[in-house]
């Protein structure tokens, strides 16, 4: 594969991760709507915004090669979704079930922005310090959402 399919690539994995945490943050919020958990509510509002924040800084670096930034979702964000909708369905709603959920979702998140970052350093550097910095930020995020699950 050319160099710069390869650029694209790394990129658009991190968008496309990015896109999972905004969907995942969005399913979290209306099962903390429909119970009324405002703070939790706001807290899943400033996540999703910091993934869209992450998404903004990415662009400019698959743009520069003049390709289209990803739309979708992995396979594995999308199961993690339909896992926090059964979970919604078989048991009745609870603060720690969505924050289990959420907490999953970040673990997933580090995983995958791991393997990103191992491509990156292959194949294209200029990105790494950018994608440290996001997945430093979301580890904040990570362990914010872990101390809120073990006190509920």
């Amino acid at each position: 594969m050319e160099t710069t399919d390869k650029k694209i690539d790394i990129v658009n994995a991190a968008i496309e991760i990015n896109n999972d945490r905004i969907a995942g943050y969005e399913k979290a919020m209306e099962l903390c709507n429909e119970s009324e958990e405002q703070d939790l509510t706001l807290l899943f509002q400033k996540y999703k915004e910091q993934s869209e924040n992450f998404k903004d800084e990415l662009l400019p670096y698959v743009q520069q090669f003049g390709a289209e930034p990803e739309e979708g979702t992995m396979v594995s964000g999308k199961l993690f979704r339909l896992w926090m909708d059964i979970k919604s369905l078989v048991a009745p709603y609870t603060s720690k079930a969505v924050l289990e959920s959420c907490e999953k979702g970040e673990d997933e998140f580090r995983d995958a922005y791991k393997k990103i970052l191992n491509d990156a350093l292959e194949d294209y550097p200029g990105i790494v310090d950018l994608l440290q910095a996001q997945v430093a930020d979301q580890q904040i995020a990570h362990q914010h959402i872990k101390e809120l699950r073990d006190r509920t």
